[in-house]
């Protein structure tokens, strides 16, 4: 081979692996950029000031906002600023929630021990992702027996059932008091209606029932496993019919008070005797009781662990240092007694009545 020929091939061969490297070299070049995890849930702030006395449970409310497009189990963690009271005094829910995207509202709870001594704190609120999602536990129960009898007797009612729907004084109020309602009453204050609506739904829904609150009666209540009748002014003769066929088609019943008198003469006042109210044989059939009257002093039971709870025979229920509490008589053939007043009367302050397919649990007076 020709000298100057090698030699000029080793150099072009040099040269074109140079270039290989060279152009190997740019393909491994790396660009920085950051990048940013954000967390996606915020506990947003809320104006309301909570409140509530030794001894008690307070339900509230907690908003939280999911900036992410995905879902996440979270749980809410709860400190207030002096740790010896909360550890001493007060216990919180915990429980997990699983967060949609966007703003969600969490129930929440909070229980005072009776030992507490008065207090003005500030609580905060923060919130935890990855949690296992589980079964929201129940507020502590410290309910009164006519409370408990009242729980029992509505999931008796309603057999295996969970809608219920709770046609409530608050509501009513609401809806009424400044328009058609404003010649109607007296109506309690509205802080006490208030009371007895939250009290009322505790109740029902620590018996596994997702209520319903409406203020007046509608036309149609079929889509419902029970209907608690509570305000009075709701209530009209006419509504008698719409119950008995609720009740023939396999619908039950809680009613309350004095509202049976109310199916049996229209009245929006609290005087429905002026008009024959007390006079229930119009509704006896499916109602099961003929005569209401009035009574007070203490309610015993008569039956023993009604409807499975704990509460013994024979003791008391209910008391109160009044006359003229609601009560009823002339009960019909087959309707179960669970209570009578005791202050010689023996009128009826509680029983369970079956009616076609369905359940009537009536209950005088509660400890709201």
């Amino acid at each position: 081979m020709n000298k100057t020929v090698a030699i000029k091939s080793i150099v072009f061969a040099t040269i074109l692996l140079a270039s290989i490297r060279v152009v190997g070299g740019y393909t491994l070049q790396w660009k920085s950029q950051s990048l940013e995890v954000r967390e996606p849930l915020e506990v947003l702030p809320s104006n309301s000031v909570l409140s509530l006395f030794p001894g008690e449970t307070l339900r509230f409310n907690v908003t939280v906002e999911n900036h992410a497009s995905i879902s996440y189990n979270v749980c809410l963690i709860f400190r207030l600023n002096d740790t010896y009271y909360q550890e001493r005094y007060v216990s919180f829910s915990n429980c997990a929630y699983t967060i949609e995207p966007g703003a969600q509202t969490l129930d929440a709870w909070l229980s005072v021990s009776s030992a507490a001594p008065a207090a003005e704190l500030e609580l905060i609120v923060n919130i935890t992702r990855d949690i296992e999602p589980t079964p929201a536990p129940s507020p502590p129960s410290n309910l009164a027996p006519s409370l408990t009898l009242f729980g029992a007797g509505a999931r008796w009612a309603a057999g295996n059932g969970t809608s219920a729907l709770y046609i409530n004084w608050y509501d009513n109020y609401v809806a009424h008091h400044f328009s058609d309602g404003a010649d109607w009453g007296p109506y309690w204050r509205e802080r006490q209606l208030g009371e007895i609506k939250n009290v009322t739904v505790d109740v029902l829904e620590q018996q596994g029932f997702a209520v319903t609150c409406v203020g007046d009666i509608p036309s149609d209540i079929s889509g419902f496993d029970l209907v608690v009748f509570e305000a009075w002014f709701a209530i009209e003769p006419q509504h008698s019919q719409v119950v008995m066929n609720y009740l023939a088609g396999g619908g039950n019943v809680v009613i309350i008070g004095g509202a049976p008198c109310y199916f049996a003469t229209y009245c929006k006042d609290m005087w429905p005797y002026v008009s024959g109210g007390e006079n229930l044989s119009a509704i006896s059939d499916w109602f099961g009781s003929a005569q209401f009257v009035n009574s007070g002093g203490t309610a015993s039971l008569v039956v023993d662990k009604p409807f499975g709870t704990s509460l013994e025979a024979r003791s008391t229920v209910y008391h109160i240092d009044a006359y003229g509490c609601y009560s009823l008589a002339a009960m019909s053939e087959n309707a179960q007694v669970i209570a009578r007043w005791g202050n010689g009367t023996g009128s009826v302050y509680a029983f369970a009545y079956e009616y076609g397919n369905g359940r009537v649990y009536y209950q005088a007076e509660m400890d709201w």
